[in-house]
Parts: C-alpha cells; sequence; structure tokens
C-alpha cells in the first residue's frame, strides 16, 4: 500500500527492555499498516508486545531499530503531530487526577488542547450520554475502577483527535456499552465533516469483528493482518478465535520445522 494512504506505518520494528544479555525482546521485527479512517483491531495474548507497540507509536517509547510513521511524519519530532491534540490516548492503567471531579478532569484537558470552552461542555456533555458515565460532579477517587475506565475513554475522544490509540478499551464493561462504544467507532471513521482511524487491542476476539482490519499478534510479530472476512474466508473458519488458533498452529510448525534442521550438535545448547 502506497505511504500516502497510511495513517500509521510500522516497518521491521524491534524494541527490548534491559542489557544485552538479560535483554527482554518484546518486538521484534514487527511490521503494521493501518490506512487511514479504519478501525485496526490488534489482538493478542497479554505480554505479546500490544501496549509497547502503542508506546512506541505513541513516541512515549523509542524503538531500538525500524521506522514508524504517524500521520505522515516520524511520531516526536518538531515537524509532528504525534504526541499532542491530533492523538487520543487510552492506557491500560487509570492516570486520572483523583482529586478532580470528572467534569474537572475534562475542562482542564479541553483547556490542554486549546478547545473553545462551549464546545468542550458539548463534548463532555455527549460523551455523558455515550460512555453511560456516573455523576459529572463526583470526584474520580470516588469512582469505581470500571467507571474511572469511562472517564479515561472520554479524556481520549475529548477533542476528537486523527488518530485513537485504545489499549484494552472495554475490559470489564456491559456487553450492550461494547457494542454501543463499538459503534460509535465506526461512525468516528466514516463521519462526513471530521474522520478518525482507530487502534484497539482487545482480549474480546470476535468483538474486533466489527474492525476493518485486524491484525493477530504473538510473540513480538504481526502473524498476519487483514479484514475480519478475508481471514476467515483464508483460513476456512467462522471465527476469528479459530482464525487465531491456525495461525499460532502454523507458527509452532514453522518454529519446530526451524529446529529441525539445526546439527545435532547445536541442538544441545537449545534452551
Amino acid at each position: 500500500m502506497d505511504s500516502s494512504e497510511l495513517a500509521v506505518s510500522v516497518q521491521g520494528v524491534y524494541k527490548s527492555y534491559g542489557r544485552r544479555n538479560k535483554a527482554t525482546h518484546v518486538l521484534k521485527g514487527l511490521t503494521m499498516e493501518v490506512p487511514y479512517n479504519t478501525i485496526f483491531g490488534l489482538l493478542g495474548a497479554s505480554g505479546c508486545g500490544k501496549t509497547t507497540l502503542l508506546r512506541c507509536i505513541l513516541s512515549s517509547l523509542d524503538p531500538d531499530y525500524g521506522e514508524i510513521r504517524v500521520l505522515g511524519s516520524e511520531p516526536g519530532i518538531t515537524q509532528s503531530r504525534i504526541p499532542g491534540r491530533d492523538v487520543g490516548y487510552m492506557p491500560q492503567d487509570i492516570g486520572l487526577i483523583p482529586e478532580l471531579t470528572s467534569f474537572q478532569l475534562l475542562m482542564f484537558f479541553g483547556v490542554l488542547h486549546r478547545m473553545p470552552i462551549k464546545k468542550t461542555r458539548e463534548q463532555i456533555h455527549y460523551l455523558f450520554e455515550l460512555l453511560e458515565l456516573p455523576s459529572l460532579h463526583r470526584r474520580v477517587s470516588k469512582l469505581s475502577g470500571g467507571q474511572q475506565r469511562r472517564v479515561s475513554f472520554a479524556v481520549a475522544l475529548l477533542q476528537e483527535p486523527s488518530l485513537l490509540l485504545l489499549d484494552e478499551p472495554t475490559v470489564g464493561l456491559d456487553p450492550l456499552l461494547r457494542v454501543k462504544i463499538w459503534r460509535h467507532l465506526v461512525k468516528l471513521t466514516t463521519s462526513s465533516t471530521r474522520q478518525s482511524t482507530v487502534i484497539i487491542t482487545t482480549h474480546y476476539i470476535e468483538e474486533a469483528k466489527m474492525a476493518h482490519i485486524v491484525g493477530f499478534m504473538r510473540g513480538g510479530v504481526l502473524l498476519a493482518q487483514s479484514s475480519p472476512e478475508n481471514m476467515m474466508r483464508d483460513y476456512n473458519t467462522t471465527s476469528l478465535e479459530a482464525v487465531f488458533l491456525k495461525l499460532v498452529y502454523e507458527l509452532s510448525k514453522r518454529r519446530d520445522k526451524d529446529v529441525e534442521d539445526i546439527p545435532d550438535e547445536k541442538k544441545a545448547s537449545l534452551p
């Protein structure tokens, strides 16, 4: 795909934590392409590198090797719009200011993004209804974990960013609210006024059928990416979970073959 059509391009990215022989390799030459105005569902087990990848795209982490381009430029450089108002990020960990009420918190982020006060108030009341938030005048510290996650989601959506990075946003939510949120994300990518690109990680594999593209991660690499329909057709299955199981099985067979091709004297040194 032409680079001008991509909101996010990740090419051969490596990322590790630690030093030298004690390093933990999290991303291992990962390549991923996300077209503009699409929902990209990033699927994989905990620890496969999804959060690290999002943080590299956001420029809160620097990759060891490889290239990342976001909205047409390298994230983090002076000319880039990432990080900044053009990206909304919802992390897995709650990072809200507990002393503020939900309303105060959202107004605070509206000021940070230089949004007009009237527009900020309109967005707050819209998100209040969409995400079924508790009272806007209750302190964040008094909210349950699930309620705090919904406020965190509202923060990511507030300024209507060009790119949304959502790390497990629907964990613990009511199934009906999950469907409502996914429908809203579809609406964001098809709006005639202001379109967005969404990258969302999720443990709920089947809900990712609503994404335009899904990518399966395992062990720091992207095993495959395509539309849910193409994935299920190509692997002759009726569920994305079955596709993932087949991909993992193929990966294990390739690794077994790689071991068979190693000379016997070298196999003894394998972990």
